[in-house]
């Protein structure tokens, strides 16, 4: 089989790779050729494992048409910006991939997220939300450039669903932790280590492990969630203060637990007024909305074993030691 991973120079394509190969599988990462400039680490290490970089000016039907893939990953995905450009990013190249796909009858998958559903009408936060019966039906009220986009994205491939012969599913994740967390959040999630405070929220995250995201997106690759969408998110919900007492345990240091609930609460009431005015087309506007509802995710068609927090934050934590040593040996 001859997988197409767009949008693989991130945080969940190394480990994607690394199963596909595992499992004897060609790969070919589709990305612009600015990206390996910005994650040099991460394309080395595709390379290094059996990769082939497809780098262009451009990512476009025709060139991803070209790569003759048998299945298009779609891991592509837009955290600021216009609204014009998060539509770039997940509706109109999906579309295009989409159509890319369907020319040879290749399956596509789209890694879309759980904030493609937050803000459903009439339904109390903190609520379990299920994958719906009948796709999007719900009436929502989505904020942020990324929640509107996603649905949007979610919704296009459904409608291509005839063209692509039924060769489609959607996969919903969570916030991911594990390795390769490349992202200024986690760049900077080790400093707040050796302040030795782990303030508890009361407040439980979506998250789940790229690992575990990977290894369901190579089952949605072989056909097994074929005309389907599913939730992907571990079913642990830890506080801001679990994962950094996690982390406190990985580098052998004791913490002070701080217990911030009060505060919490003062955020999770203003976050409704906060989202209306925060910048739609930020990272803090996505954050918000989150807060507003505090959905949990689960499915009725994913079973399977979860990673659990211990696996995630050291996951992270030993990725950031070995890209610290790989960089310095880079020069990078």
């Amino acid at each position: 089989m001859r997988a197409v991973v767009l949008g693989g120079i991130g945080h969940l394509g190394p480990s994607l790779v690394d199963l596909l190969r595992e499992l004897g599988h060609e790969v070919v990462v589709a990305a612009r050729r600015e990206s390996e400039r910005k994650k040099p680490l991460i394309a080395a290490y595709l390379q290094k494992r059996g990769a082939r970089l497809a780098l262009f000016p451009r990512l476009e039907e025709g060139v991803l048409a070209e790569l003759g893939g048998d299945v298009y990953f779609y891991l592509v995905g837009k955290f600021t910006g216009s609204l014009q450009e998060f539509r770039e990013g997940n509706v109109t190249l999906l579309e295009e991939t989409a159509r890319a796909a369907a020319r040879s009858g290749a399956r596509v998958v789209y890694l879309s997220s759980v904030a493609a559903v937050v803000g459903i009408k009439g339904l109390r936060p903190g609520s379990t939300v299920y994958e719906e019966e009948e796709h999007l039906s719900m009436e929502r009220d989505p904020k942020s450039f990324y929640e509107v986009t996603k649905a949007e994205g979610e919704r296009a491939l459904v409608r291509m669903g005839k063209e692509l012969k039924g060769r489609w599913s959607i996969l919903r994740p969570g916030i991911f932790l594990g390795p390769w967390g490349h992202h200024a959040i986690w760049r900077y999630s080790r400093r707040s280590l050796f302040l030795r405070l782990a303030p508890f929220f009361g407040v439980g995250l979506p998250v789940v492990d790229v690992r575990d995201v990977a290894e369901v997106l190579v089952e949605a690759g072989e056909g097994k969630y074929d005309g389907k969408w599913l939730h992907v998110v571990s079913p642990y919900y830890p506080d801001v203060g679990d994962l950094i007492m996690e982390g406190c345990r990985y580098l052998k240091r004791s913490c002070v637990a701080l217990p911030l609930s009060p505060i919490g609460k003062a955020v999770i009431a203003l976050s409704p007024l906060a989202a209306s005015l925060a910048p739609k087309g930020s990272a803090l506007s996505l954050a918000l909305s989150w807060l507003r509802f505090r959905y949990k995710f689960a499915s009725r068609v994913l079973k399977r074993e979860w990673r659990d927090v211990k696996d995630m934050v050291w996951g992270l934590l030993e990725w950031q030691d070995w890209a610290a040593r790989a960089g310095a040996a880079a020069g990078i």
